[in-house]
C-alpha cells in the first residue's frame, strides 16, 4: 500500500481523529537577518555540517541546524512514515538539533517544527562529505533534502565536496581536507545572496535550488565555476554482478570519472574532476510538459 493509501486508511478507521493545526508561517526574506535551515545526509554531527553552523553563525546569521542522528547518506527522497507515533530528536547545541530520522524527515522536521512559525529565507545542505554529480544527484540524501526544501518553495542550495580518484583505496581524505574551503566558497555565496536581497521576495528563482560541487584541491588549482546541468542519461554509479543463484556482488563504477581524461567528454562528473566549481540549477516538481503532447499522440 503507497504511502497515500495509508492517510486515507487510517482517516476512514478514525486512527487520526484530529489533525493537527498547522501554523501559518510568517512571510520570509523580511527586513531581518537572515535565517537559515541547515541539514544534511552526513549527519547532525559531521564535520561539514558542524564547520558551516559555525561559520554563518559567526557571520551573524540566524542559523538552525537539523540533521539526521547518524549517516544516512544515499537515502535520497526516503522518509519516516509513522503518522500519530512519537519520535525522537536531540537538541545538541543552541538550536542544534539531531532529528532519528532521513534527511528529507530532518528538513521537514525544521520547517514544520522548529521554524514553523517563521520559516528561513534559505535552506543549505550540506557540506556533504563527497561529490553529488552524475546519477549521484538523483539518490544523493543532501540534494534531495534541498529539493524537497524547493517543492515546498522554500530556496536551497546543496553542497557537495569532490574526490580524488586516486584516493580510492584510502577513503578520499581529501575530501575532508578541504571541507573547510568548501565552507568559506558556500559563505561567499550566501552573502551575495544576502546582498542582493529584495525583502518579500525569495533568495532565489522560485522553484529552483543550486546543487554545488567542490573540487578537493588548493584555492591555486581551482579553475573557477561552471554552471553546468546534471548529465540527463548517466551511467550507473554502481552494478550487481551474480555470483550464484543466491547471491550478488555490488560493484562501483567509476567510468563517470575516469571519462576527465577524454576533452571530448563534458559532464558535470568531469568537469568536477577536472577541478571546476560546479554549479547546477534543478527544479523539483518532476514534470515534463514537453512531452505531453507527444505522450497524447502515443497513448490516445
Amino acid at each position: 500500500m503507497n504511502t497515500t493509501l495509508k492517510i486515507v486508511a487510517a482517516l476512514v478507521a478514525g486512527a487520526l481523529v484530529t489533525l493537527p493545526t498547522l501554523v501559518q508561517a510568517k512571510t520570509s526574506n523580511t527586513e531581518d537577518t537572515l535565517r537559515i535551515l541547515l541539514v544534511s545526509d552526513d549527519g547532525c554531527r559531521s564535520e561539514g555540517s558542524q564547520e558551516l553552523f559555525k561559520a554563518l553563525t559567526e557571520q551573524g546569521y540566524d542559523v538552525w541546524l537539523s540533521g539526521p542522528a547518524n549517516n544516512q547518506s544515499g537515502k535520497g527522497t526516503a522518509v519516516t512514515f509513522k503518522p500519530g507515533k512519537e519520535l525522537t530528536y536531540e537538541k545538541i547545541g543552541e538550536k542544534e538539533y539531531c532529528f532519528n530520522g532521513t534527511p528529507v524527515d530532518s528538513v521537514l522536521f525544521g520547517l514544520t517544527g522548529l521554524m514553523a512559525e517563521q520559516k528561513p529565507d534559505l535552506v543549505i545542505s550540506g557540506v556533504n562529505d563527497g561529490p553529488n554529480v552524475g546519477v549521484n544527484q538523483f539518490n544523493s540524501g543532501t540534494v534531495s533534502a534541498a529539493a524537497r526544501a524547493v517543492r515546498h518553495g522554500v530556496p536551497a542550495i546543496a553542497v557537495s565536496m569532490g574526490f580524488r580518484l586516486e584516493e580510492a583505496k584510502t577513503g578520499f581524505p581529501s575530501s575532508m581536507e578541504y571541507i573547510p574551503a568548501g565552507v568559506e566558497h558556500t559563505l561567499a555565496v550566501v552573502k551575495k545572496l544576502n546582498d542582493k536581497k529584495l525583502v518579500g521576495q525569495p533568495l532565489l528563482p522560485k522553484g529552483t535550488g543550486l546543487s554545488i560541487n567542490y573540487p578537493p584541491y588548493p584555492t591555486a588549482e581551482i579553475k573557477g565555476v561552471k554552471y553546468i546541468e546534471n548529465e540527463r542519461y548517466p551511467d550507473y554509479n554502481y552494478t550487481f554482478k551474480l555470483v550464484d543463484e543466491k547471491t550478488v556482488v555490488q560493484e562501483l563504477n567509476f567510468k563517470p570519472f575516469l571519462a576527465a581524461s577524454d576533452p571530448t567528454v563534458t559532464t558535470d562528473t568531469t568537469e568536477l574532476m577536472r577541478k571546476y566549481i560546479t554549479y547546477t540549477v534543478f527544479n523539483a516538481h518532476w514534470n515534463a510538459p514537453e512531452a505531453v503532447a507527444s505522450y497524447k499522440a502515443i497513448l490516445n
